[in-house]
């Protein structure tokens, strides 16, 4: 190690020091990771022990978890050299930007009632549906609402495409394929073949039931289509569900929303004598029709809704020459907290989901300050409740700190490599700024290469925070670990990305083993720091694809 960071180790670790010692934690937490050089991979591993350890509760938000980690961000930015990146109202300077949400939780556990001609079916909570409501009313009660099948649950005018069409939704209960039309046959007929876009996403899906006033709307789960098994659905039943302060108390959203596992699903279908593979090949059909399935479904919710303050935690490394120029890196720092128990343990600990993010968050911030403040400034944003549905970047976009005018790019960090170097990095959504050209140049000068989404049809390019950015109009990169493995290859790299979603994701066993590797991830790290880097020393501003949805607002907002 070179004198120079010797010293800088010395200055942050003492820093940490003093910060802990006012904040009531143990030092020793704190000081460790300071002890390595920035983005090593020793430094990114002690971080994540910490953050996703029992004590940090699995950091779900409005609770001690949040508080820790929170206090644990303000330490670590601080000792990376940050300045609090919030201007509260009184004109002093914060990390936290205050992220107002409501939280609703069930107070007893509902039962789905479908009714025929046969009689009523129970069906039971967790085991074979999932149910909330995004309604601050603490009773919500459907009774006998006639179930309509509406096929992908789309409405795109610009594609001519509207499930909803010929229909009025009020007082019935939507039933909805997961993804896209275009998911199961390849073919583009405007949702980019298997590529999943935004109405592939369950969260677009609920919305627009709303919208079409629905009474309550449910989701047939399939594991290859939603690209992840039922046991992901069930991990999230129980815990309160969140959402922003809505004007609206939430009274634009269907009654409920919720999903059925798919043994219920072809039950459902079956009983209504509906085909329901027939069915689900004219919905992949431009004119498709939504189908009335001769059933009825009753369902009650009782929730307890309560206003929670969460935190945004932000902090910036002010540029030398264009400071109201700012590149952003972010990550979502929060997961499930408490979860089902598997096996006796029911902390969802999240370390891969996203205590590896988080930690890359901290490692960046040394790294920048480590090699001088850029001519640019750089802000470093851990968000909250990305797991309720990207909230905190939802809340962030509506009330952006730093000017989206004014914002070069956005580089997202959801989940780093933590199996070992590889000889590739994904880039998600690959194709729709010229991001892909940056991280290119700089992954092929490590001698490795870029490869495109292994599986657009998941739709990831959707289901992180840099989403809100993007819409936004600022462009953003967002990478996947690679899966051609320096040792094992792609089949090794596939089985360890199938054994995650397996096994792992969002379960109390996302925790770090002895197996870990961080390596590949602080590799993976030194190309997104270098892409950063390099236009926060420039003044480039890189562009969308003339392709990208997002451009239009980019473009407006540069006006």
């Amino acid at each position: 190690m070179k004198l120079r960071h010797l010293l800088y180790a010395g200055v942050i670790a003492l820093a940490a020091c003093a910060t802990a010692g006012q904040s009531g934690s143990t030092p020793a937490t704190d000081i460790a990771a300071f002890q390595h050089p920035p983005l090593s991979s020793e430094a990114l591993l002690e971080h994540v022990r910490v953050l996703a350890s029992d004590e940090f509760e699995g950091r779900a938000p409005g609770t001690n978890g949040e508080r820790l980690t929170v206090e644990y961000l303000e330490r670590a930015y601080a000792a990376a050299g940050l300045q609090p990146g919030v201007t509260l109202p009184n004109g002093q300077r914060s990390w936290r930007q205050e992220t107002t949400l409501v939280a609703a939780t069930l107070t007893t556990p509902p039962t789905l009632t479908l009714s025929g001609r046969d009689g009523a079916r129970n069906y039971t909570y967790a085991t074979q549906f999932s149910a909330w409501t995004r309604r601050l009313d603490p009773t919500v009660d459907v009774q006998n609402a006639p179930l309509v099948f509406v096929g992908y649950g789309i409405n795109a005018p610009e594609l001519g495409w509207n499930d909803y069409e010929g229909v009025d939704m009020r007082g019935k209960i939507a039933v909805i394929l997961i993804n896209d039309p275009d998911f199961e046959t390849g073919d583009d007929r405007g949702f980019g073949g298997r590529a999943m876009t935004f109405y592939g996403r369950w969260t677009y899906k609920f919305e627009e039931a709303g919208r079409q006033g629905a009474a309550g709307a449910i989701i047939i789960h399939e594991t290859a289509p939603a690209a992840y098994p039922w046991a992901v659905i069930q991990s999230s039943t129980g815990s309160a569900r969140w959402d922003i302060v809505r004007e609206d108390r939430g009274a634009s959203r269907a009654g409920f929303e919720g999903w059925i596992n798919n043994d219920v699903a072809m039950e459902t279908f079956r009983r209504a004598r509906l085909d329901f593979a027939e069915l689900k090949s004219r919905a992949q059909r431009r004119g498709f029709r939504a189908v009335r399935m001769n059933l009825t479904g009753s369902m009650r919710l009782e929730t307890r809704a309560e206003q929670r303050t969460s935190y945004n935690v932000v902090g910036v490394l002010p540029g030398t020459q264009r400071p109201d120029e700012t590149i952003i890196y972010s990550a979502h720092w929060d997961h499930l907290g408490r979860c089902p128990p598997i096996d006796g343990d029911n902390i969802c600990n999240g370390a891969l989901d996203n205590a590896t993010g988080t930690a890359a968050l901290v490692e960046l911030a040394r790294r920048f300050s480590a090699q001088g403040r850029p001519q640019r400034s750089v802000a470093f944003i851990a968000l909250t409740a990305e797991e309720q549905g990207l909230l905190g970047a939802l809340y962030y976009m509506q009330h952006p700190i730093f000017p989206a005018r004014n914002t070069v790019a956005a580089i997202n960090m959801d989940g780093i490599n933590n199996a070992g170097r590889t000889h590739d990095i994904e880039i998600v959504g690959y194709g729709k700024s010229e991001m892909d050209d940056l991280i290119t140049r700089v992954v092929e000068a490590q001698g490795r290469r870029v490869a495109p989404d292994s599986s657009p049809e998941a739709g990831y390019f959707y289901r992180s925070d840099h989403l809100h950015f993007a819409q936004l109009g600022i462009p953003v990169l967002y990478t996947s670990n690679g899966v051609d493995m320096v040792e094992g290859g792609v089949e090794r790299g596939n089985a360890i990305n199938a054994r995650y979603v397996a096994e792992n994701y969002h379960k109390p066993s996302d925790e770090v083993t002895p197996d870990w590797d961080m390596s590949g991830g602080a590799e993976d790290l030194e190309a997104l720091y270098t892409v950063g880097r390099q236009l926060a020393d420039s003044q480039s501003w890189p562009a969308w694809r003339a392709n990208a949805e997002f451009r239009a607002a980019r473009e407006a907002s540069r006006r």
